[in-house]
């Protein structure tokens, strides 16, 4: 009966973070291009762009609490720079686990200007960015990531994840551990400075426009290489290895995989 008790008591305190469902929400105004920064353990991050000077947060939960023994919301803002933790609580992971629980889901929703600066951290969670201009950052953990319509320089980094990119860039940083990388850079994309792409374990698809230039070094450590672009090559070709230029060359773009196959494409 004793033993019963204690189970019982285990099981209302693991509960006891938790709710139906739960909403917070903040308006922040800015006065120009906003830098913001958003850091989370397990929840999903949503960032897409609209014609206001403000950022909108808003962090909704399935079945945890927010505040007290719950969800944990710091955020901070000092003139265009706005930063957003939301922290789970830990003894409540360690129970879930133990007890094989998985049903809980956080999201974290924002829109923001435009053009601005964007630093988006997940451990163990998807991230989504759409329509933004300027520089941003992004890691998980263990999560995908998709980023559409964007514009500017990208450095996106997964633990293990799919890579999802299209957009105009300048400067292009993607890198897995163990994921596909699916990467459209459009019209207008410039080599400013070196692009990496690269998976420890996955495929990867480049797509480039036709009148880019750009020195290529390509790279698979078990699979092939497909290039529908002409390239000129210069000093090794092989089914795994081709280095040389497309449209007379310049900076460079690194494309390696572990295992897998690379194509590389016309956008």
């Amino acid at each position: 009966m004793k033993r019963f008790a204690l189970v019982a008591l285990g099981v209302c305190l693991v509960v006891a973070p938790f709710a139906r469902a739960d909403e917070w929400s903040k308006t922040y105004t800015v006065t120009g291009k906003p830098d913001l920064r958003v850091e989370t353990s397990d929840a999903n991050i949503h960032v897409d762009t609209w014609d206001q000077k403000t950022i909108e947060a808003r962090v909704s939960s399935e079945h945890y609490k927010i505040g007290e023994h719950g969800l944990k919301i710091e955020e901070h803002q000092s003139g265009d720079s706005v930063e957003i933790q939301v922290h789970f609580p830990h003894d409540v992971h360690v129970a879930l686990f133990s007890l094989n629980i998985h049903s809980y889901r956080v999201d974290i929703e924002i829109h923001m200007p435009r053009e601005g600066k964007v630093n988006l951290h997940a451990e163990d969670g998807s991230i989504r960015l759409a329509n933004l201009k300027g520089e941003m950052e992004l890691q998980t953990g263990d999560g995908n990531q998709e980023i559409d319509s964007v514009d500017g320089t990208l450095r996106a980094r997964a633990g293990d994840g799919r890579i999802t990119a299209a957009g105009r860039f300048d400067g292009l940083e993607l890198t897995t551990g163990d994921g596909r990388i699916e990467a459209r850079a459009m019209s207008g994309s410039t080599v400013a400075s070196g692009w990496t792409v690269h998976t420890g374990d996955g495929s990867v698809t480049l797509e480039l426009p036709a009148n880019l230039a750009a020195d290529v070094d390509l790279h698979t450590g078990d699979g092939h290489i497909e290039a529908d672009i002409p390239v000129s090559v210069e000093g090794r070709l092989g089914e795994r290895n081709i280095h040389g230029k497309i449209n007379g060359g310049g900076n460079l773009i690194t494309v390696h995989t572990g295992d897998g196959s690379i194509r590389l494409q016309k956008s």
